[in-house]
């Protein structure tokens, strides 16, 4: 199976640049390819990182509903879900843990400040509202902190649109389920607001593997709400985002020796995020000044057999300044400082940072970033990165890009306090974790997007990985974990009626011993076909292929899954949609135990006045 996806991007790839050759060049839309979290305003293919951005167009023609839906389709992140509508679901990228992947909305971290390590559960977070999902792999410690060794995915919402204007979305299908949402624009030159309201309700499957004897439902509930405004005096922006979302999700239950069986066990959980920014351009124009307020709290509610059993709250409040100076257009300089405050009940911690990056092309067709980062943790707990990258333009639509750096992660509160098994108190001398990284590159793309050709090669190691010893009865850095691999994407977009994409990473992360870490496919692949039947209807279809991967008892098969989404321009202002996942019905198990959705099907209308 390996060999056949191998085989296929190949064959694209030749066919790709044996017609490219041919093909003329159009606009130069290349240029406008930026995103938010490298925090500056370099272009994609002008830094030497590698980033990977999905945008609202593809999200919806590809019909993903949930955000790790979406990062599944990405080569090098590997996303597990404990069974399918509001089974936990955690993402990793590039072998690093789940605890090492940060997470951004619109800037502001939302990573689980009351969970053992300070993962992100991505069960509820929906695609409603997203104006595109932006990945950085590799470690980004210098520029957001502490929890991105792994890389970091940030969320940027649907941005406003000039003057009153409103749009929804109904949707329904298999496992009685509803959707249904709705947005409110009123914006001109000067103040902007938004609001947004989503309803997801569904009957869904069994968590537990159905094909080992569990037929019960575990329902799926979800609402959230969105608020944006930005306001412009004197020259001053202030703006304001406030994300809710609440959830009410059944689970099945686990044991050591049953295995996962048909249980009656539910969580309740909100989260709320909160930002404010204020905006001023000094000194002509040269330096930009930011300052952002910002909390995140989640609060989160287990009961089993209708009575609760456990609860779980956490809070991250931050404040932080930054800069943005233009020496010139090749010369930038990034800088800014950060206080951010973690309350899980009574402990809580208190990290203050500094950070600079350095962004400078020295000659044309050659760019440079140097990046410096500190942190320390309630004036006792002291950690310096660095980061180094660079592209090269090597002419004909051709880049070289590399870098080098250094990334950390802080003890949870949980992991610093967290003690039993005999222990008679928590292990207070817990280590950060520690990483060091490089990857390098070739990238192609032209400057219309018709043909695009990316290939890397990454590694790291991170040494003082935090894990539990059942020995001591507390968290200890025990792990050693080495990781590499390589990355392939390619894409041809100049056919009449045809676009094809395809993506395979091939990956190996083992400790200290050899053995491989769990829950980490070595191949991983997906190939995109888009095809125009006119000019208001087209296809999209989408297969994913996941190699075997290790779980904690058993050997997962490797598994191919395919989707079908159809669209239909009914008029300039209704669409119709139609999207079928999992067209083969194929069974398997993201993690083992629990279920995944057979083939199902859904259908919807997208009014926009």
């Amino acid at each position: 199976m390996q060999k056949f996806f191998c085989c296929l991007l190949i064959v694209v790839a030749s066919n790709v640049y044996s017609q490219a050759k041919s093909q003329k060049v159009k606009a130069h839309s290349l240029e406008t390819i930026q995103v938010k979290a490298i925090r500056s305003s370099a272009n994609i293919y002008q830094t030497g990182s590698s980033i990977d951005v999905i945008t609202s167009d593809e999200i919806f023609n590809k019909g993903y509903s949930f955000v790790s839906e979406a990062l599944e389709s990405l080569g090098g992140i590997n996303v597990s879900q404990s069974g399918a509508f509001g089974g936990t679901s955690y993402a990793r990228i590039r072998g690093a843990s789940s605890g090492q992947t940060l997470v951004l909305i619109d800037g502001v971290k939302v990573n689980d400040a009351s969970s053992p390590d300070g993962a992100f559960d991505f069960s509820n977070l929906q695609t409603f509202n997203i104006e595109r999902i932006e990945v950085l792999k590799g470690s980004q410690s210098t520029l957001w902190g502490s929890d991105a060794i792994g890389g970091l995915i940030n969320i940027v919402t649907k941005d406003f649109q000039m003057g009153p204007k409103y749009n929804f979305f109904i949707e329904t299908g298999s496992h009685e389920t509803f959707k249904l949402g709705a947005n409110i624009y009123f914006s001109n030159n000067e103040n902007n607001f938004q609001i947004s309201a989503f309803d997801h309700k569904s009957k869904g499957i069994s968590k537990a593997e159905e094909n080992d004897g569990n037929f019960e439902k575990d329902g799926f509930g979800s609402r959230s709400f969105l608020f944006k405004g930005k306001l412009n005096l004197y020259d001053i922006t202030y703006s304001t985002n406030i994300n809710y979302s609440e959830s009410d999700i059944d689970f099945d239950s686990y044991g050591f020796i049953t295995g996962v069986k048909d249980g009656d066990e539910n969580t309740k959980s909100n989260h709320l995020n909160w930002t404010m920014s204020v905006k001023k351009r000094v000194l002509e124009d040269k330096l930009d000044n930011i300052l952002t307020y910002a909390r995140s709290s989640i609060d989160r509610k287990y009961s089993l057999n209708g009575r609760q059993n456990f609860s779980a709250e956490g809070k991250r409040d931050f404040i932080r300044y930054t800069g943005n100076y233009s020496f010139n257009p090749t010369n930038f300089l990034t800088f800014g400082l950060e206080k951010e405050e973690t309350k899980v009940l009574i402990d809580s911690v208190s990290t203050k940072s500094l950070f600079l990056l350095y962004e400078l092309k020295p000659v044309k067709k050659l760019g440079i970033s140097l990046g410096f980062r500190s942190d320390r943790r309630n004036n006792d707990s002291k950690k310096n990165t660095i980061k180094i990258t660079g592209f090269y333009d090597l002419g004909n639509d051709w880049f070289f890009r590399a870098n080098w750096g250094e990334g950390f992660k802080l003890p949870t509160i949980f992991q610093s306090t967290f003690f039993c098994c005999g222990a008679v108190t928590a292990n207070k001398s817990i280590k950060p974790e520690s990483s060091e990284g490089y990857e390098v590159g070739f990238e192609h793309a032209t400057k219309d997007m018709g043909a695009t050709f990316r290939i890397t090669y990454f590694s790291q190691d991170i040494i003082n990985q935090i894990d539990f010893s059942f020995t001591r009865g507390v968290y200890e850095n025990i792990k050693r974990v080495s990781t590499e691999g390589v990355e392939l994407n390619l894409g041809y977009n100049k056919f009449e009626n045809l676009n094809i994409s395809g993506s395979y990473s091939f990956l190996e992360a083992k400790d200290s011993l050899g053995v491989s870490l769990i829950r980490i496919p070595e191949s991983k692949a997906s190939i995109d076909l888009s095809y125009t039947i006119s000019s208001d209807s087209r296809f999209f279809f989408q297969i994913n292929y996941n190699g075997r991967e290790k779980d904690t008892r058993v050997t997962l098969q490797e598994w191919i899954r395919a989707d079908l989404t159809f669209i239909k321009d009914l008029k300039d202002d209704l669409v119709f949609f139609t999207k079928i996942k999992n067209i083969f019905n194929k069974s398997y198990q993201d993690i083992y135990g629990y279920g995944t959705e057979g083939a199902s099907v859904y259908l919807g209308v997208k009014v926009n006045y």
